[in-house]
């Protein structure tokens, strides 16, 4: 039988979880229920983010998401264009999104 990790207590009580790029620390905040059907509405690639930066609508909406979801060690909303010029590729956009929905549950 596999262990289970246990859940860090910022997770459980929202307050998100450490992500760091390039030496940056940024935290991510779990999806609140109410913003779910939303966030599945906007049909983002959760893998692929080459296709979430090419694409304007979904670009756009990845900046929601970001802005919402993940702020920087100061507690500033990080945007798409913060992420570009803190020199993110897109390796780092895609762990960043997969850690939100991991945190998500």
């Amino acid at each position: 039988m596999a262990k289970k990790e246990a859940t860090p207590l910022s997770v459980m009580l929202g307050s998100g979880e450490d992500f760091f790029v390039g030496g940056k620390k940024y935290t991510v905040k779990p999806l609140k229920l109410k913003h779910v059907d939303e966030f599945v509405k906007d049909n983002l690639s959760l893998g692929l983010q080459l296709v979430n930066i090419t694409n304007e609508e979904a670009k756009g909406k990845l900046d929601k998401w970001l802005t919402r979801q993940v702020v920087d060690e100061k507690g500033s909303p990080l945007s798409l264009e913060k992420a570009m010029e803190e020199d993110w590729d897109l390796g780092d956009l895609k762990r960043c999104i997969q850690r939100l929905l991991d945190i998500s549950g």
